[in-house]
């Protein structure tokens, strides 16, 4: 998803396209700052060289390359190829968003179905969040191989903007100013430290990676647990038997948790949560789930091809390469008199546009309507480079982190369907026409849900110093932190940030690194419940 601006365009008054241009989080500015700065350095080095150090027979001659340039960049189809590019780029980023699993339909269907008689709803209870489990675990898998961010949340990196709780202010800064200067030099640093700490993760063996899953706080605020210990141990043999078989590094595959949660919808038609039909309902709609996840596989490993990408890079920068020259200032008048009157003899100035316009010519110091060009046609191409890969880290990708989080609250609270949430009266019905199939006593389903459920028991819930963060770890409540909390740190209790209230975030990582918990009522809302 790219940077929202809805609130800025929500009212029809004036001025609201002004509102839209200052903005700089994934702006047009901030993709091709870098780019038009160097190309105006480029460019102010041939002006101020032709105006002031060339000697007239010089400027003759560079007059002659910018006649040549102006001829020829009109020669390069920019247009067509770039737009054609951009297109398939768009239509392509936008498939992938629409591949995207999202967990909502299938866990109100789940609960849905689910039910079973008064007898057994904590255990429906129990198989709704064992299905739920698998199908989260499945999406994490996915992700963690094909996103940086969830990458990253599974992993030893810090990201730019957080430091190690010892670490000083001016490290914190260094760590900035690295993250910068890598961007600048169209390297990132962050990346390939989490590559590389994915294929250390990958030595060390998947329970490596399904353990730091487990104690992840994002996921724990709304699973005890999310992968038992047999299911480690699944994982583990699968290992085992891929790597003896076809001798290579084994990756996670995230249709296996599917493929148990496709074994709980038949065992749950044996025990009689639902009937075949909407068991077969049910399976349909996990299939629906891995088509999308191995949609997104695909487009994640079959690129638009290199040569492609290459023509409209080499097109584009080509075109720009011409545009240095070619929109230059020249005065061929002004030279043809110099040299006149060098070589005492009449010489004629050279043409650079129309045959009948000889010298003719307006002193730009400023080039803007190249610079206008640049914008409109460098823009474009980087906006492409950006949704190629939407999957990264930029302003225009998708945020992957919060859709783990809608994923993970949704199928929890569907799956757990406390009586809180229903009106008074409003109660759970029994579905006492559904029978089971003979043979159901000696299935173990029971009993797997039960070790489960004795797993997450002894897993606990977050502590409180954990919860908080997770909350100073979202900008969005973050953000409310700043606006609204009397945490020691200068906040008023009337709900106006006192002058000191700038300091509040530092002072409430002091407070919890020294083991202390704030207890604002302003955090109230945030660390209960959460």
């Amino acid at each position: 998803m790219t940077v929202s601006y809805s609130e800025t365009i929500s009212s029809s008054q004036g001025g609201v396209f002004i509102k839209i241009l200052l903005l700089w989080r994934g702006s047009l500015y901030k993709l091709v700052y870098t780019d038009l700065f160097f190309y105006l350095v480029i460019y102010y080095a041939f002006n101020i060289s032709y105006r002031c150090f060339m000697s007239p027979q010089t400027r003759q001659s560079f007059e002659l390359v910018v006649k040549l340039c102006n001829e020829m960049d009109k020669s390069i189809p920019l247009s067509f190829i770039l737009g054609f590019f951009v297109a398939g780029v768009i239509g392509r980023w936008w498939q992938m968003y629409l591949n995207i699993p999202w967990l909502n339909r299938i866990s109100f269907l789940s609960y849905g179905i689910l039910t079973g008689t008064r007898e057994n709803f904590e255990q429906a209870r129990r198989l709704r969040l064992s299905m739920m489990r698998y199908l989260n675990i499945g999406w994490i898998l996915l992700m963690h191989s094909i996103s940086e961010k969830v990458m990253h949340q599974f992993s030893d990196v810090k990201p730019p903007d957080e430091t190690e709780e010892g670490n000083s202010a001016g490290e914190g800064l260094l760590t900035r100013i690295r993250y910068v200067m890598d961007r600048l030099a169209g390297t990132n640093q962050m990346a390939a430290q989490l590559r590389a700490n994915s294929k250390s993760r990958s030595q060390k063996g998947i329970r490596y990676l399904l353990e730091s899953i487990n104690r992840c706080t994002r996921v724990r605020l709304h699973f005890p647990k999310l992968v038992t210990e047999t299911e480690i141990q699944a994982f583990e043999r699968a290992e085992s038997e891929y790597v003896s078989k076809y001798w290579r590094p084994y990756v996670p595959d995230y249709w296996l948790p599917l493929q148990w949660a496709v074994l709980l919808c038949k065992k749950a038609m044996v025990h009689g949560f639902c009937d075949p039909r909407s068991m077969v309902k049910l399976m349909e709609e996990i299939e629906d789930v891995r088509g999308m996840m191995q949609t997104l596989v695909i487009y994640n490993e079959v690129m638009i091809p290199l040569v492609y990408t290459q023509v409209v890079i080499i097109a584009v920068y080509s075109y720009f390469l011409l545009q240095l020259f070619s929109q230059q200032f020249v005065n061929p008048k002004w030279t043809a008199e110099a040299l006149g009157r060098l070589t005492n003899t009449s010489v004629l100035p050279i043409s650079t546009g129309s045959e009948h316009h000889h010298g003719e010519v307006i002193d730009m110091y400023f080039p803007v309507f190249t610079v206008f060009q640049f914008l409109f046609l460098m823009g474009w191409l980087k906006v492409a480079m950006c949704v190629m890969n939407p999957f990264g880290d930029d302003d225009e990708d998708f945020h992957t982190l919060e859709m783990l989080d809608y994923n993970l609250e949704i199928s929890s609270r569907c799956s757990e369907a406390p009586s809180s949430q229903f009106p008074e009266g409003l109660s759970e019905a029994s579905m006492e026409w559904i029978r089971r199939s003979p043979g159901s006593e000696a299935d173990s389903l029971f009993d797997y849900l039960a070790s489960a459920e004795s797993e997450f028991r002894q897993a606990g819930e977050p502590s409180q110093e954990e919860r908080l963060h997770e909350i100073l770890a979202k900008p969005a409540l973050r953000h409310r932190l700043r606006a609204g909390c009397c945490l020691h740190c200068g906040s008023s209790g009337s709900g106006e940030a006192s002058p000191d209230a700038a300091g509040g975030q530092l002072r409430m990582k002091r407070l919890i690194r020294n083991g202390k918990t704030p207890s604002s009522p302003a955090l109230q809302p945030l660390t209960s419940g959460v």
